[in-house]
């Protein structure tokens, strides 16, 4: 029995080092070193106290420690990555919504750090069961005869076994099991997946009769707005915003024509949780309100718009296919492979062209990009590679910052796809421009998140852990004079604001009147009050290296 505790030993030890190397949580590894214990001292033990061969217990050994080894590797890449542990609705929805060519995509920008997770797997496996090897082959050449199990044995086993059962009553400890810790989380996606369904059929019953909903119109006869939802763009790589680099040209000699809002943070780091808040009357305050409240889309109809969804994203890509769905008209450009095919956002342009030709008085048009979503280099054609290898103040900076030259390339890509960007934007800018001028048209553009390039640290992708994954660009055009002083237009600029909110700024565009309308989070209104902003639970602070811990849990490691 002796032998088995320091098989048991060795293998915690194993865990400990991915607690080490930050792979793991104080919690996780607290919670998975329970579990693997138990499971050991107690199929373990009773293999052992019923007489089986050492070999019995050295099988459950090479089974078991590579299937958790293998989770707090996967852990470890995902934290890495996301900047949480996989359990937050972001992960699952990057994880779960995701189509085969995107994954492939994934795996191809995230080479290195999954050859770097894949390593510590490997070498940690090994290095124990080498260890553990070498423990048996000593006890062995001890030729000591082996010792029958005596009742306090066989007794330990038994408790040990039942020990792990009871572990499995408790949800916690349940969800920690490697083997159902990822079919518990496709579980609770799914779920959530099917509460979307059914509430969008529930919404769709209401339509025929919404009076509670006290809608009404009290706008021009003829009015257009268009809400363009950027992707992965951080307001940091702009030179509309100061970035020395020349990465919105388009929008830097239109700059007197803009509102150009340069205090504007994203409610999560990944699309489809932005959305769900950007979109509907949820916010991060309450989540689910969307579940019980008509979307943006549902009240722009409610008041007479004909609503458009115009996308280079996969038509099937869960909720927000969902929400498209409510659209009068939808075109999805992108199709079967989503945000892994290299369909530019300038192809777009034409079934824009066609919404803004639509002769209804009253349209929303909505124009969901690819953006900067990583891998950057498929987001522009080649003519726009202005930035590959560029020896400049960025690269000079990044270089003094010690970041790596994978990183630098990474961000001359980005860069690159940050310039493509400003010219679709430019574009459907000029396209509306150019269309009916008796007609009011506005067109409000916001990225869903921001994107971290090697702002911060040595990362490039989606973080949950850093401002760059939040810090966003917003910005209006209208064919209407805006009116402001330029001392009114800039404190209007410099309004604080977080786009769990925006549906009632579009409300505001729209000049929607309705009971689900809030002024107070109206960033265009008189009426607009600030209010804290958080950043993955914790108060963020401009300017601040890393967000304030107050009021809420953090979420954070």
């Amino acid at each position: 029995m002796l032998i088995l505790f320091c098989r048991v030993l060795l293998s915690i030890a194993g865990l400990f080092v991915f607690f080490l190397l930050d792979q793991l949580s104080a919690n996780e590894f607290a919670k998975l070193g329970v579990l693997l214990a138990a499971l050991l001292l107690g199929v373990g033990g009773a293999l052992n106290a019923w007489g089986c061969r050492d070999g019995a217990i050295t099988l459950l050994l090479r089974i078991a420690l590579p299937v958790f080894y293998l989770d707090a590797a996967i852990k470890g890449f995902l934290r890495g990555y996301f900047g949480m542990r996989p359990n937050p609705n972001a992960v699952l929805q990057a994880m779960f919504a995701t189509d085969q060519a995107e994954t492939a995509e994934f795996f191809q920008h995230n080479s290195l750090a999954l050859l770097q997770a894949a390593g510590w797997f490997g070498a940690v496996t090994a290095a124990v069961m080498l260890a553990d090897h070498c423990l048996q082959r000593r006890q062995r050449m001890r030729a000591m005869a082996p010792v029958a199990p005596g009742p306090w044995q066989r007794g330990f086993a038994v408790f040990m076994c039942v020990f792990l059962v009871l572990l499995h009553v408790n949800t916690t400890m349940r969800r920690e099991n490697p083997l159902l810790f990822w079919p518990l989380r496709f579980q609770q996606y799914d779920a959530q997946l099917e509460a979307m369904q059914a509430m969008q059929r529930a919404l769709a019953t209401k339509m025929a009769s919404p009076p509670d909903w006290q809608v009404r119109y009290a706008g021009e006869d003829a009015h257009t707005v268009i809400l363009v939802i950027g992707e992965s763009t951080n307001r940091a790589s702009m030179s509309l915003y100061g970035y020395p680099r020349a990465t919105t040209p388009q929008l830097d000699a239109m700059r007197s024509q803009l509102l150009v809002f340069n205090d504007v943070i994203s409610p999560a780091s990944s699309t489809v949780e932005s959305m769900m808040t950007m979109l509907t009357p949820a916010d991060i305050g309450n989540p689910t309100a969307w579940m019980a409240k008509p979307n943006l889309l549902m009240l722009a109809e409610a008041a007479g718009y004909k609503t458009f969804w115009v996308s280079n994203q996969a038509r099937n890509d869960g909720w927000i296919g969902l929400l498209a769905g409510e659209a009068d008209e939808s075109d999805f450009i992108n199709f079967g492979i989503g945000r892994g095919e290299n369909n530019f956002d300038g192809n777009l342009f034409q079934p824009f062209g066609h919404a803004l030709r639509d002769e209804a008085p009253k349209k929303l048009i909505v124009v969901h990009l690819l953006g900067a979503h990583p891998s950057y280099d498929m987001r522009y054609p080649s003519r726009f590679s202005h930035f590959d290898k560029q020896r400049d103040t960025v690269s000079a900076q990044m270089a003094s910052q010690g970041r790596s030259a994978w990183i630098r390339n990474q961000r001359d890509e980005y860069d690159n796809a940050i310039r493509y960007g400003d010219y679709v934007l430019g574009n459907l800018i000029a396209m509306t421009d150019l269309a009916k001028s008796d007609r009011a048209a506005s067109l409000l553009f916001v990225s869903d998140h921001g994107q971290e390039v090697g702002h911060s640290r040595n990362h490039a992708g989606h973080s949950a852990s850093d401002k760059s994954g939040y810090e966003i660009p917003m910005l209006m055009w209208s064919n209407r004079q805006l009116g402001q002083s330029n001392v009114a237009r800039a404190a209007l600029e410099s309004r604080p604001y977080q786009t769990d909110k925006l549906d009632a700024t579009v409300l505001g565009l729209l000049k929607i009147e309705t009971r689900y309308y809030a002024a107070h989070d109206d960033i265009l209104s008189n009426a607009f009050t600030p209010v804290p902003r958080f950043m993955n639970g914790v108060h963020y602070q401009r300017g601040a290296v890393r967000p304030q811990a107050a009021g809420r849990q953090a979420i954070l490691r």
